[in-house]
């Protein structure tokens, strides 16, 4: 266990950034950490209420830099790995797959795989003076909701559908925008190399997903890693 409280915060103010990438959306990074590691964090704005796609790393106060956009979302968890749980303790509401819900609730190095893939090195600025990998520790943040394959969350005049999309993991999600073609794919479809073997990993399962979501009306991919795809790179990703 680190010396450091688990809850401890970077102070520095370009942690984070935020740019606006359709109606609404709104794309969230933490650009000190290596390129194609770093999380995508989305945030969607609707007229009832707004959702957050994932939380970082937990080295920054997510929530505190979200206020001024979205004040008290609910907090969507794609998947259990530390780098997309990481500030999940900062929010009331928070809903994740029922595969996933053990992690959320006791997060360690090892069941987020922090300790396999989290390293000091593949930082170009540290949250704060000293950091080491070895000292990322996040809260426990016990699930206030399950989601599973055929939910709907409603954002007033924004609707996802809820997708079980296992072979990353076995919990991990994705959430279609049918009206539209918005597909937040997670770490599901990305370009960049892809994590297939790790222990919650499984080839088959994860070739059946891809394929699925082959044929999905596509055109815009909003991935966990990587840049935003087109629908046309969207599936070029998922035929390599």
């Amino acid at each position: 266990m680190s010396a450091l409280t688990p809850h401890r915060f970077t102070n520095r103010p370009d942690w984070f950034t935020l740019r606006e990438v359709a109606d609404g959306v709104f794309h969230v990074w933490e650009p000190g950490y290596r390129a194609d590691y770093r999380g995508n964090i989305y945030v969607i704005k609707g007229s009832q209420t707004d959702l957050v796609l994932d939380a970082g790393l937990g080295l920054g106060s997510l929530r505190a830099f979200l206020a001024p956009v979205a004040p008290d979302p609910l907090l969507v968890l794609s998947h259990g790995h530390y780098d997309h749980i990481g500030s999940a303790f900062e929010f009331e509401r928070r809903v994740i797959h029922p595969a996933e819900a053990p992690i959320l609730a006791e997060p360690t190095p090892q069941n987020t795989y922090a300790d396999r893939l989290l390293a000091t090195e593949d930082f170009s600025r540290l949250p704060w003076a000293g950091f080491t990998a070895c000292d990322w520790a996040v809260l426990p943040a016990p699930a206030t909701g399950l989601i599973g394959e055929g939910d709907i969350l409603d954002l007033g005049d924004r609707r996802f559908f809820v997708l079980h999309t296992p072979g990353h993991s076995w919990g991990s999600v994705c959430l279609w925008d049918e009206a539209a073609g918005f597909l937040f794919c997670a770490d599901t479809v990305y370009q960049g190399e892809i994590f297939d073997h790790l222990p919650c990993s499984d080839i088959p399962t994860y070739r059946q997903t891809m394929r699925r979501l082959r044929d999905y009306p596509v055109q815009t991919a909003f991935p966990g890693h990587g840049p935003i795809l087109g629908g046309t790179g969207f599936r070029q990703v998922i035929d390599a």
